[in-house]
């Protein structure tokens, strides 16, 4: 329970972050509607659960509907992007969606449990070691955090000693 209600404090907290930091986000690539033509021409990393390939920066719609009922699903109004910023949660994992004229995309992917893992098969509670076997060595690396960065996307291992505690698909947008 305790780990249910931190990861929606996180949620919280990370769309108040993004949604309210000043940084705007651009449309343009990524808006093509099939998530592998995202992956290919953008060649960021995907996530893909109930068949359903996230692809960051990419239209959601359709995906949404492959992966099923989310156990809950927050929107809010925007305050950086105009329109509205939703957070959808599954099983093991939440997804953050920001709105540029109607059309949802994906911000970022957070796994939430060790019930998913990538598609190179890290799971949350995984070793360092098993990050760097898996994804060969991190872009930047430090005590909290390991992170690959793929053309506008990170893939970002958080650490809790030499521990993965979360592990987070986010787009560079929100660097720019």
């Amino acid at each position: 329970m305790k780990k249910k209600v931190l990861a929606v404090l996180v949620a919280g907290c990370m769309l108040a972050l993004c949604a309210c930091g000043g940084k705007k986000i651009e449309g343009g690539e990524g808006n093509k509607t099939e998530a592998s033509a995202q992956a290919s021409a953008t060649g960021g990393y995907t996530f893909t659960s109930n068949g359903a390939t996230i692809v960051i920066d990419a239209a959601a719609a359709d995906t949404i509907a492959k992966l099923g009922t989310p156990i809950e699903q927050y929107e809010a109004p925007s305050c950086a992007f105009g329109d509205m910023d939703k957070v959808w949660t599954y099983s093991g994992f939440r997804v953050d969606t920001y709105q540029i004229d109607g059309v949802d995309y994906f911000l970022d992917v957070v796994f939430t449990d060790d019930s998913v893992a990538t598609a190179e098969g890290v799971r949350v509670g995984d070793s360092l070691d098993a990050v760097k076997s898996a994804y060969g060595e991190p872009t930047t690396v430090d005590s909290t955090q390991a992170v690959y960065e793929k053309d506008q996307m990170k893939l970002t291992f958080l650490l809790n000693g030499d521990s993965v505690k979360s592990i987070q698909y986010l787009s560079k947008k929100l660097d720019k």
